[in-house]
């Protein structure tokens, strides 16, 4: 295999092919003759069977033996061999639904030129010598050769006629450790990059930023990535649905992260909320998960009070001293406010408990 064009579907090869056919005309007694068993000819001197690739791509390289190609050896007993190399670019379908763990299969299409199975039998075996030159995207795994007999009917003259076929099919399996560091893993780690925002607390405000970055930064990759892969098929490889997902939720991250600061220090009432189950499961089971506090826990530490010792409290600069008894009054009225968030704290804690 010389190349693989996976957007046009052209293989390029080089082979040699060792074709043998038997002539009766062309036998001899050895004794008659000085005891000579075997002789060269030219190409054009004999009759040579007239062959073609079906799916070749160059009308140049259609007829598999011309007169510019080599001489035929000739034994005693009528056999001739005719060995000549073959370069040639052909039609190979490419599949890349497993990319880049695919395996492709191309085909080389050899039909008689116009004999029937009666005239001439065609039979094809497989190499007992495969190799290929070095590739760094492909192994050149197997060949293998398949004999078939095709049945034409003429509808008109209501007679049918077979042709004796062969196909060879080289298997080419692809190299994937490029791909997997090119393509795998560097978008597997841009897509958890991205869930890591909601390590971050809600009033650090990177969480929008940082969920946006790793978006643009996805939106970047993936036009690289369309460069990369392959578009000979007619439906995307699951490595491309692989790479939408990722996409996808990387995405989720910024309308999640909006929701939860929504949540956390919104004004009006997530209407989602009201129910209990999607309660528990947003504010109580998900931050578990994530190993972040709950909103209970939350509401815990808010409720804490620290008593507060007589050098702590501190009066602003620029007021005026006020009276034992408005100090004690300023201080009943603070107590009540306490009081009243604590009562608030307790029904939140109590609706969250239910």
């Amino acid at each position: 295999m010389i190349d693989l064009n996976e957007r046009e579907q052209i293989i390029t090869t080089a082979s040699w092919m060792t074709l043998m056919w038997k002539d009766e005309r062309l036998t001899w007694d050895p004794e008659e003759f000085g005891g000579e068993t075997s002789v060269v000819v030219y190409i054009d001197e004999i009759w040579t069977p007239k062959m073609f690739i079906a799916n070749v791509l160059s009308t140049d390289n259609l007829i598999l033996f011309s007169a510019e190609r080599g001489l035929i050896l000739v034994t005693s007993d009528g056999i001739a061999s005719l060995g000549t190399p073959v370069v040639q670019a052909t039609h190979c379908p490419v599949d890349i639904d497993y990319f880049p763990y695919d395996t492709q299969v191309c085909p080389f299409y050899i039909f008689p030129e116009n004999l029937p199975v009666e005239k001439m039998y065609l039979y094809a075996q497989p190499p007992t010598r495969q190799s290929s030159l070095p590739s760094s995207e492909w192994n050149f795994t197997l060949i293998t050769s398949h004999n078939h007999s095709y049945v034409y009917e003429d509808d008109e003259n209501n007679s049918s006629f077979s042709i004796a076929t062969t196909t060879f099919c080289v298997f080419l399996q692809r190299y994937p450790n490029y791909y997997v560091n090119t393509l795998i893993i560097p978008s597997t780690v841009l897509c958890l990059m991205s869930f890591v925002t909601f390590l971050a607390p809600p009033d650090s405000g990177e969480r929008i930023s940082l969920g946006v970055s790793m978006v643009l930064g996805l939106t970047v990759f993936q036009l690289l990535v369309a460069d990369i892969l392959p578009s000979a098929s007619k439906q995307n490889p699951i490595l491309g649905f692989y790479l939408i997902g990722t996409f996808c939720l990387a995405g989720l991250t910024v309308p999640l992260s909006l929701l939860n600061i929504k949540i956390a220090y919104g004004d009006s009432k997530i209407f989602i909320l009201k129910y209990s189950c999607l309660r528990k499961t947003f504010l109580e089971y998900l931050p578990k998960i994530c190993s972040v506090p709950t909103y209970s826990e939350r509401i815990k530490q808010m409720i804490t009070i620290k008593p507060l010792e007589s050098n702590e409290i501190t009066r602003p600069e620029g007021t005026i001293a006020a009276t034992g008894e408005d100090e004690s009054n300023g201080l009943a009225r603070e107590l009540v406010k306490i009081e009243e968030f604590i009562t608030n704290a307790d029904k939140v804690w109590q609706n969250l408990q239910n």
